[in-house]
């Protein structure tokens, strides 16, 4: 079975609120905070001077002290860590690729939270570029979170990198997902397989950025349908995913196939989970 557990994935649920304690929490979708298996981080704060393309700051991760954090935008909300510990000459360490923000061409520039529950919750204040700040809560959730690789131009084209995807809701792999969608990646139709399991009925629909709320349905057509998570499928700002076509040969851990960005030819898939 491979690694979805949130004891291990770094994956968070994360809801905003504005307007006041009284007020809805809204959907802020998956985060992947962190980078370590099986380490939760208990504290983020973290500031962008250039509108979130780089972040600096420190994060804390359970039973340590704070250690320096800088970060780069690679994709949409996505974006490579580095780690320093050991004073202001110490070497940088690779910290692992994060998920930060949700929406589209609009990246958060600062984070402050902290959990009093060793990391399985995260609360306290976010702000996206060119607003206040908001209220910032979310929970550690089950899901595979997936680095994913493209490929374009024929099998001895070079992969490109795809982003970081979150691919199932629960803490057992999956071992196929065939979606497509008919209206440019609003919503999606189609069938998945979980490890263990037939193929069951998949339909999704977007929520924010790449974000998508899934639902399944086992039973037969009249059955009803259920609740599936949240999956972040895709990486490109403004440009949903419209066909996904995957399966995994070794339980979940890794996969490949083909998948179609909305107003282009079908890609290379391959992917592999992490943290490693």
């Amino acid at each position: 079975m491979s690694k979805t557990s949130k004891s291990v994935n770094n994956l968070h649920h994360v809801q905003n609120q504005w307007g006041g304690q009284g007020a809805a929490w809204n959907e802020g979708g998956m985060w992947v905070v962190g980078s370590r298996s099986g380490q939760n981080v208990v504290a983020l704060n973290i500031n962008s001077a250039d509108g979130g393309k780089t972040f600096t700051g420190s994060v804390k991760y359970a039973g340590e002290g704070s250690i320096g954090f800088k970060a780069t935008l690679t994709q949409n909300n996505t974006y490579v860590v580095e780690n320093q510990w050991g004073g202001d000459a110490a070497p940088w360490q690779p910290g692992g690729t994060w998920v930060i923000g949700c929406r589209v061409g609009q990246s958060v520039v600062a984070v402050n939270a902290e959990s009093s529950d060793g990391g399985n919750t995260l609360a306290g204040s976010m702000t996206y570029s060119g607003e206040g700040a908001i209220a910032f809560k979310s929970e550690l959730a089950d899901g595979g979170v997936f680095a994913v690789e493209n490929q374009w131009g024929g099998p001895s084209a070079a992969w490109q990198q795809g982003g970081v995807w979150v691919i199932g809701s629960r803490d057992q792999g999956v071992a196929a997902v065939t979606i497509s969608s008919a209206d440019n990646g609003q919503t999606f139709t189609g069938s998945m397989t979980y490890v263990g399991e037939g193929p069951i009925a998949f339909r999704a629909t977007a929520v924010v950025g790449n974000n998508y709320v899934v639902e399944n349905q086992w039973g037969g057509a009249s059955a009803p349908w259920t609740a599936g998570g949240v999956w972040l499928i895709g990486s490109r700002g403004g440009q949903n995913v419209s066909a996904l076509n995957i399966t995994s040969g070794d339980g979940g851990n890794s996969f490949n196939g083909s998948m179609t960005y909305s107003g282009e030819g079908e890609i290379g898939f391959r992917s592999l989970i992490q943290p490693q």
